[in-house]
């Protein structure tokens, strides 16, 4: 199992959304953040720009084409795009059943 954490713009969350949704992937969690990246010639006052962090559980089977919906969907070519970050899970459990695994995905 995997973990994906994307930091993207917040324009592109709602088309994420959907083209995660139109290919089957049927959870995530969204956080509002702040931060910044490499360029660091902004005032102080806009250095930690609004960002959405996007969480995904997924087998191992899944993570490249999420990954390569995420890339497709969030990539303008310019500064700020984000990051994606991905993790080796090794368990998970759903709380409101204590099913574990990849059935808890």
């Amino acid at each position: 199992m995997k973990k994906v954490e994307a930091i993207i713009q917040n324009k592109k969350f709602l088309p994420l959304v959907e083209a995660l949704r139109a290919a089957g992937i049927s959870g995530m969690t969204a956080s509002e953040v702040k931060g910044f990246g490499n360029e660091q010639t902004r005032p102080e006052s806009y250095l930690f720009l609004p960002k959405t962090k996007v969480e995904i559980y997924c087998n191992d089977e899944s993570l490249e084409n999420i990954v390569d919906i995420i890339v497709q969907i969030c990539k303008t070519g310019s500064l700020g795009d984000g990051k994606i970050a991905l993790f080796e899970v090794s368990d998970l459990i759903r709380i409101r059943t204590r099913e574990r695994g990849l059935v808890a995905v």
